[in-house]
C-alpha cells in the first residue's frame, strides 16, 4: 500500500505522501478479497500450469543457416500466461526441482487468515515471466514506536518458479512515514517459515499452524529493538561512521567511486538531519537506521523502480544485509 492508503490516527502524520512502497510498485491491491482464491484471481495468479520441459531444443541462426540442438540435460520451467494463454519460459531448473502451483497454497493462506485475523493486501509476480511472486496479508496489530512512529505488520508468502528460493511465509513491517520495508533480522526471533513442497496438504497445514505463534513473536521483538534504538542518542559523526562500515567503501576509491560516495553520503546526511520522515525520531539510532533504510529503498541507484522494489522485499542480498549490518552496529551503542 502507499502511505496514502494507510488509515492513521489524528496524532500520526504522513511525511512522504504519495510515495509508493515496494508492495505497490510490484503488486495489485486485493484487499477486497475474502479468500485466497479470490485474491489470486484478482491478481491473475491462478491457472499458470507451471510445468517442466526436458530435452529442450535450441534453435540458433547464423550465416550458415538455422541449427537445432537438443539439450538433454536441461530442464526448463514453463508457465501459461494467464492473459494470453501462450507458453512462456520462466527459468532453468535443476534435476531435483518440483513444480508447485501458486494455488496449491490457498488452504494455507486461508488458514493463516482465519488464525491471525489478517486481511489480504497485495499480490504480485515479478522477474522473468513471473518467476517470483508474493501474496501479502496485513495483520491486525499496529506498532507505534515511541507512540508516534507507525508501522503496519505484514505476513507474506514468497515463492518462486525458477528454483531461486523456497516457498516461505515471512513476517515484517512497513513504516508509514517513508514506505520503508523494515527488513530487520533479529537474533532469536524467527521471521520466516519455509513451506515443504513434498508434504501432504494436512501435514502442511498442521506445520504452518504450529509455526504461526513463533512468527507472531517477531512483532514483540521488532517493537523492543526499535524502541531500544529510539532511546539511544546518535550524533551525525556517529551516524557517518556507521555509514562507512555498512557500505564498505574501497580504501582507495577511483575518481568515479569518490564522486558516487560523496553523492550517496550527501543524501544520507540529509535524510538523517533534515528529512521530514525522521522528524519525530530525529537524533536517535532509530533515525539513523531508518535513514539508511530509506536511502536503500527509495534513493539508491537501480535499473528500474521494480528492481529496486524487488531487492527491498528480498530476504537476502545487499539491501537486506546492509540493513542488518546497520542494525547490529547501532544496537551496540544501545
Amino acid at each position: 500500500m502507499t502511505v496514502l492508503e494507510i488509515p492513521t490516527s489524528e496524532t500520526t502524520a504522513r511525511r512522504a505522501p504519495g510515495r509508493p512502497d515496494a508492495w505497490t510498485i510490484l503488486g495489485s491491491d486485493v484487499s477486497a478479497a475474502d479468500t485466497a482464491r479470490e485474491a489470486l484471481e484478482m491478481g491473475h495468479m491462478r491457472g499458470w500450469n507451471v510445468r517442466l520441459w526436458s530435452d529442450t531444443v535450441v534453435r540458433h541462426m547464423d550465416e550458415s543457416g538455422v541449427t537445432e540442438l537438443t539439450m538433454p540435460d536441461t530442464r526448463a520451467a514453463v508457465r501459461t500466461n494467464p492473459l494470453t494463454g501462450a507458453a512462456e519460459y520462466v527459468g532453468r531448473v535443476g534435476n531435483q526441482y518440483t513444480a508447485v502451483q501458486i494455488e496449491d497454497h490457498e488452504d494455507i493462506l486461508d488458514m493463516v487468515r482465519r488464525e491471525s485475523g489478517a486481511t489480504f493486501h497485495k499480490v504480485g509476480a515479478y522477474g522473468r515471466n513471473g518467476s517470483r511472486y508474493f501474496i501479502s496479508m496485513t495483520l491486525p496489530r499496529v506498532v507505534r514506536i515511541g507512540g508516534v512512529d507507525e508501522h503496519r505488520m505484514h505476513l507474506t508468502l514468497f515463492g518462486s518458479h525458477n528454483g531461486s528460493s523456497s516457498n516461505s511465509l515471512h513476517i515484517g513491517s512497513t513504516r508509514l512515514d517513508c514506505g520503508n520495508m523494515q527488513r530487520l533480522i533479529i537474533s532469536g526471533a524467527k521471521h520466516k517459515y519455509s513451506i515443504p513442497h513434498t508434504a501432504s496438504a494436512p501435514v502442511k497445514l498442521a506445520k504452518v499452524q504450529k509455526s504461526l505463534a513463533t512468527l507472531f513473536d517477531w512483532q514483540d521483538a521488532f517493537e523492543r529493538e526499535a524502541q531500544r534504538m529510539l532511546d539511544t542518542p546518535l550524533t551525525l559523526g556517529q551516524f557517518e561512521k556507521v555509514v562507512t562500515r555498512v557500505f564498505d567503501d574501497p580504501a582507495v576509491p577511483s575518481k568515479t567511486q569518490s564522486k558516487n560516495i560523496r553523492t550517496r553520503n550527501d543524501v544520507l546526511r540529509s535524510l538523517f538531519e533534515d528529512a521530514a520522515t525522521q522528524e519525530t525520531i530525529r537524533g536517535t539510532a532509530w533515525a539513523g537506521w531508518n535513514a539508511i533504510g530509506e536511502y536503500l529503498d527509495h534513493f539508491a541507484s537501480a535499473k528500474s523502480d521494480s528492481s529496486r522494489a524487488a531487492r527491498s522485499l528480498a530476504d537476502s542480498g545487499a539491501v537486506t544485509q546492509r540493513k542488518t549490518d546497520a542494525y547490529k552496529l547501532l544496537t551496540l551503542a544501545a
